[in-house]
């Protein structure tokens, strides 16, 4: 169910924590295939519209939180998962 009811728009930061969330929980679960495709499984754990996922995706990979694959599918970078080590390290990468 995607999520049409919002009252205020998250921030950048907000989306890039959850997003950087997501891809460590592959990478933790399964680090023989950690990748995660941004019109099928972002969408479905987070709740979110591709459109709404995509720049923020292409934002972290950019800035080498995550490594590319194929087309919309990425795995978390070593700098990426330096950074999702903790909540306390999330949150000062990505600050409110």
């Amino acid at each position: 169910m995607l999520r049409e009811d919002r009252h205020e728009p998250m921030t950048d930061n907000t989306i890039r924590r959850r997003l950087l969330k997501e891809y460590r929980q592959a990478n933790d679960a399964n680090k023989d295939m950690p990748f995660l495709h941004t019109r099928q499984h972002l969408v479905e754990r987070l709740g979110e519209r591709y459109e709404a996922l995509a720049p923020h995706v292409q934002w972290l990979e950019q800035n080498r939180y995550l490594h590319w694959k194929a087309a919309d599918v990425f795995k978390i970078s070593p700098k990426g998962l330096r950074s999702t080590h903790t909540d306390a390290d999330l949150l000062a990468e990505f600050p409110d």
